[in-house]
């Protein structure tokens, strides 16, 4: 079995759809590998259950957009030499319940028999092995499991006193199905496997494992290494808590590999698991094979007997199926056979998945588990745990707003950023996991936000830039490189009469307040319709629905931004670009308020809305939020109102 990272990928990667887990900066993500890069696609599935409770999880692990993380050797050699400060792999799973099927080969059987009649005691193993075999034969592979045939076998068993309840599970009509783990305590490729302390006699078990969404639907499959005390379980069936979950105890990986016209579950029922064992401190070498065509049950079989109308799993689960490896090979002592040393390297490999590498060390001497459910929950609400792509709450405010997982990671792009309804933007969207870049002319304001929100998981960046000059804008543009959303916020309201008008005015009134949307929105087209997938968000005013005074030019230029929106939402919908317009009602803004609000003016706002509350900044970020995440997919080429019922009513 060679030793290198490319034997830890599926023999046909090129075709391979692969999806898994990776530790990136402060969290986890989902990712999808893809012609060997590894694509962050925790937007469009924030966890792994997630993503295989979806319909379309194979078109979104195939196509969906997402940051880029490197490629796949790079991470995989990053797990195998811990490198710090680096994506680490973790185990593919996440709120699964990991369950296991054991005593489902019949060289297994043999083999937990013995651990009951040994209590535990290694010495005994060898004599033991003779006695049973001699009597029950060492091939019980044709024997079908509640079959008429295994019910005699266990009839004559009993008669003899030496029925087992290995014998029950391995030859009964009901299979062994027991918890193995925790949700998210699994460890991934790389990763130290524990042994706890008082285990003298153990080894890996090579196992395939697989991936069940909540309604039963095998999605997939993986490794797994099912650590195994045979001392401590031999002892009594009641210490399986203790010989089964410990601190890193399960280790999956390195990815699912969803089903699709090239693996399939007949894949998984004809593959080969191999395995090798390497020790560090004495040169022992040991491999072995577990051929599942060999296996007592069907692999659908042990996952209809796992979950049905008896058991649900809301969260699906990962089914590890069983190995038929029985490690007896003498390592300390003649008639001892197998137990781990610590250092081993364990290497469990199938073609079809690529390998799962693990080194032993003492469960109570290894990393331990700390990131349960709890800190995933604090991390999608925006609590606890600040981490790259997890939403943050806002301080010192009754306004809640929602999570959109989909907005984590994604490209923004605010003008007029740094004060007012732009800067209520840029905040928004930071606070939801986004990478945002806000462009403005007010130094002052905009480095100031910049410091307030240094703070969060992903700061927000302050880029100055004079939007009524195309070739800055054309350099700032190419400097962020690809967007994903684009909020064409900044405007300039002054107040004018028709007398005070001049052409340069004109020129300057149209340049500030339209002309930079549409070449704004031309700089990220390109991007967008590469990547098949982009928001465009264009601020439009409702002061021209009320006719406003003193605010022509203004209206002129927001009155034909709606028009340029619908153009846009046109051209760029085959490209599946949207395109949106926010008109926004009397909002209340610093600006606003210094200059031309009055108890009059406040007044005459109130009166003329349906709802008797001004429209704040945060109301227009909530539009804003749901118009650019995925929920909003099908709105397009249209004007949304955030007004308070002032406008039609």
């Amino acid at each position: 079995m060679e030793n290198n990272i490319n034997a830890m990928l599926p023999d046909d990667l090129s075709r391979a759809v692969m999806v898994g887990r990776v530790w990136n900066n402060d969290g986890p993500c989902v990712v999808a590998v893809r012609n060997g890069e590894v694509v962050d696609i925790s937007g469009h599935a924030p966890t792994m259950s997630d993503l295989l409770e979806r319909d379309d999880a194979l078109d979104i692990a195939r196509s969906a957009p997402g940051p880029s993380l490197g490629p796949v050797q790079q991470l995989l050699a990053h797990a195998l030499a811990r490198q710090a400060g680096t994506p680490q792999l973790l185990a593919p799973c996440d709120l699964q319940a990991v369950k296991a099927c054991g005593v489902t080969f019949a060289v297994s059987l043999l083999e937990r028999v013995i651990e009951e009649q040994a209590k535990g005691d290694p010495a005994r193993a060898a004599a033991l092995r003779a006695d049973i075999q001699t009597i029950i034969g060492s091939d019980l592979s044709a024997i079908r499991p509640g079959s008429d045939e295994a019910l005699k076998l266990k009839e004559s068993l009993i008669a003899r006193g030496l029925w087992s309840q290995y014998m029950e599970v391995g030859i009964g009509k009901d299979a062994e199905v027991f918890s193995k783990s925790q949700p998210m305590s699994s460890v991934g490729s790389g990763a130290d496997v524990g042994l706890h302390p008082d285990s003298k006699w153990n080894n890996p078990e090579p196992e395939i494992v697989l991936a069940v969404n909540s309604r039963a639907e095998v999605r997939g499959a993986t490794l797994g290494n099912d650590v195994n005390l045979r001392d401590i379980e031999g002892r009594s069936a009641l210490l399986l808590g203790k010989a089964k979950d410990n601190n890193g105890s399960c280790a999956i990986g390195p990815f699912i590999r969803l089903f699709d016209e090239h693996f399939t579950i007949d894949t998984v029922r004809n593959a080969e698991v191999r395995m090798l064992i390497e020790g560090l401190d004495d040169d022992f070498r040991l491999e072995g094979s577990s051929r599942m065509r060999e296996i007592s049950r069907d692999p659908l079989d042990l996952v209809r007997q796992t979950c049905g109308a008896h058991h649900q799993y809301p969260d699906g689960f990962m089914l590890f199926l069983g190995t038929m490896f029985s490690p007896i090979k003498d390592r300390d002592a003649a008639g001892g056979g197998f137990t781990h040393h610590l250092g081993d390297r364990v290497t469990i490999a199938t073609p079809a998945l690529g390998a799962l590498v693990n080194t032993v060390q003492r469960s109570d001497q290894i990393a331990p588990w700390t990131y349960g459910t709890r800190a995933l929950l604090h991390r999608a609400r925006g609590t606890g745990v600040a981490a790259p792509g997890a939403a943050q709450a806002k301080p010192n405010t009754t306004f809640e707003q929602p999570i959109y997982p989909s907005l984590a990671g994604k490209r923004v792009i605010v003008t007029g950023g740094g004060s007012g309804i732009g800067a209520g933007m840029v905040e928004a969207f930071a606070r939801q996991g986004a990478r945002v870049h806000f462009l403005d002319i007010a130094d002052a304001d905009s480095r100031a936000l910049e410091a307030r929100l240094a703070g969060l998981a992903v700061p927000p960046v302050y880029l100055p830039c004079d939007l009524t000059n195309l070739e800055t804008v054309s350099r700032v543009f190419a400097t962020i490189g690809p967007v994903d959303v684009l909020i064409n916020n900044a405007a300039n309201d002054d107040r004018h009469t028709l007398a005070d008008v001049t052409a340069q005015y004109w020129e300057n009134r149209m340049a500030v307040n339209l002309r930079h949307q549409y070449f704004c929105a031309q700089a990220v087209a390109k991007g967008m319709q590469d990547q098949r997938d982009g928001v465009i968000l264009n601020f439009g005013s409702i002061s021209w629905h009320l006719a406003l005074p003193d605010l022509t030019l203004y209206m002129t230029a927001k009155a034909a931004i709606e028009g340029m929106t619908r153009g846009l939402a046109r051209d760029l919908g085959q490209h599946n670009i949207r395109v949106n317009c926010i008109v926004p009602g009397g909002v209340r803004t610093p600006r606003q308020e210094a200059l031309w609000h009055t108890p009059e003016e406040e007044a005459r706002i109130l009166a003329g809305q349906c709802l008797k509350q001004r429209v704040e900044v945060d109301d227009v970020a909530a539009l804003a939020l749901f118009l650019a995440s995925d929920s909003a997919r099908r709105c397009s080429g249209r004007d949304y109102y955030v007004d308070a019922g002032w406008y039609g009513a």
